[in-house]
């Protein structure tokens, strides 16, 4: 059996250390990569890249768990954005 380039064996390796159930989350993040035209990076950075994405949707997902649980039990109403910006005005005018 042929050895595997020394660049693919790292990649596997790096990927490797990514769990299992989070495998499909890094996949599809490794595509938005590569769409954004970041598709430069090492197996590495690609794995510390996908970590901090996933360290802000946790504080993302820790800010906002009131509002959820409030729109989750309908306690929550649409915003109305006209009369947001209305309000906005108003205080630009002072």
């Amino acid at each position: 059996m042929k050895a595997l380039p020394q660049q693919v064996s790292r990649a596997v390796q790096v990927m490797a250390s990514v769990q299992t159930s989070e495998f499909g989350d890094f996949c599809d993040f490794l595509t938005e990569l590569r769409d954004r035209g970041a598709s430069d990076l090492t197996p590495e950075q690609s794995v510390q890249e996908f970590r901090d994405h996933q360290e802000k949707l946790r504080r993302w997902n820790e800010r906002n768990a009131k509002s959820a649980s409030q729109a989750a039990a309908g306690l929550a109403k649409p915003v109305d954005l006209d009369a947001m910006m209305t309000r906005v005005d108003g205080r630009l005018a002072r």
